[in-house]
């Protein structure tokens, strides 16, 4: 058995896909095949469920992922450790960040954890919420920052893994201005002038924050779709472009309104606020997840 199979695994399990985890890891499909079922006859069960479009982890292959992650981590702390370079597995956690998070609440969030903890060696993967769920029930992660609504709740059992509130986001609708400062697209639209909505992709939870806005508005409106994306930041481009009307955090623009080039492009009943979770499993946990829980408790 190989490293780099494991290496290559893991990959393939964030990636759910061969030829974007090949890409990932720079090698060719067929030689990623290859690594990934010669894995699999040294395991001698069936890792990767390959009957769909978008494969899937058999049961052993989830169980297989939650070791193999620790095993992964155990080996590069070694190394590390007989390098010697101080960053050791104590302070080491794994973080699975909702992908806006990750680029607005996450880094000045860590940046506080640091001046009260010292050193935080952070793995953070950016992911959708329900991946980063599915990755702290599987043991891939130590800590999982998501949203949460309590008409969109993560399916987690509380007890098993409990949560701390630490922020508030609001969605909001916004444009691209005129000339006159004015929206260039508005909430509700018309009958004979359907609003171009820029939207996410089914299934990731933003894009379900959305759809709920929208059947919660008590309000007819006239939206036509052109274009979807699982990233905010992607959406947030179209907008700024002036292609149509989407929602976004109101952190994730707060430059660019400062600057009036994006305006709120509906009233409040267009609006919705979120929380700002962390999550963790109850029954684990290395040290620095016990220091960062006490810390976040306390100022809870």
């Amino acid at each position: 058995m190989q490293i780099r199979w494991i290496e290559d695994f893991l990959t393939l399990a964030d990636a759910k896909g061969f030829a974007r985890a090949a890409e990932r890891r720079n090698v060719s499909q067929p030689t990623f095949s290859r690594h990934i079922q010669s894995l699999e006859e040294w395991v001698g069960v069936e890792l990767v469920d390959r009957r769909g479009s978008r494969i899937q982890l058999t049961p052993s292959g989830r169980i297989f992922r939650e070791f193999a992650n620790d095993l992964l981590r155990r080996t590069y702390d070694m190394r590390a450790l007989l390098r010697g370079q101080t960053s050791t597995a104590q302070n080491s956690i794994r973080f699975s960040v909702a992908h806006t998070l990750s680029l607005t609440f996450f880094p000045q969030w860590l940046n506080e954890l640091r001046a009260a903890l010292g050193n935080v060696l952070a793995h953070v993967n950016a992911v959708n919420v329900a991946d980063g769920a599915r990755a702290l029930t599987e043991g891939a992660t130590d800590m999982l920052l998501g949203y949460h609504h309590p008409q969109l709740p993560v399916l987690l059992d509380p007890k098993r893994f409990p949560h701390l509130r630490l922020s508030t986001e609001r969605m909001a609708p916004f444009s691209a201005p005129l000339a006159s400062g004015a929206p260039k697209f508005k909430l509700p639209g018309r009958v004979d002038g359907a609003v171009p909505f820029l939207s996410y992709s089914a299934g990731t939870y933003l894009g379900q924050v959305v759809e709920m806005i929208l059947l919660n508005a008590g309000e007819s409106f006239h939206l036509a779709r052109t274009f979807d994306t699982h990233m905010a930041e992607a959406l947030k481009a179209m907008v700024l472009a002036g292609h149509g009307l989407g929602w976004l955090p109101v952190s994730a623009v707060s430059r660019e309104v400062k600057e009036g080039r994006l305006v709120v492009a509906g009233g409040a009943r267009w609006t919705c606020e979120l929380e700002v979770r962390l999550y963790r499993q109850a029954d684990r946990g290395n040290d620095m997840v016990e220091r960062i829980w006490e810390l976040l408790a306390a100022r809870a």
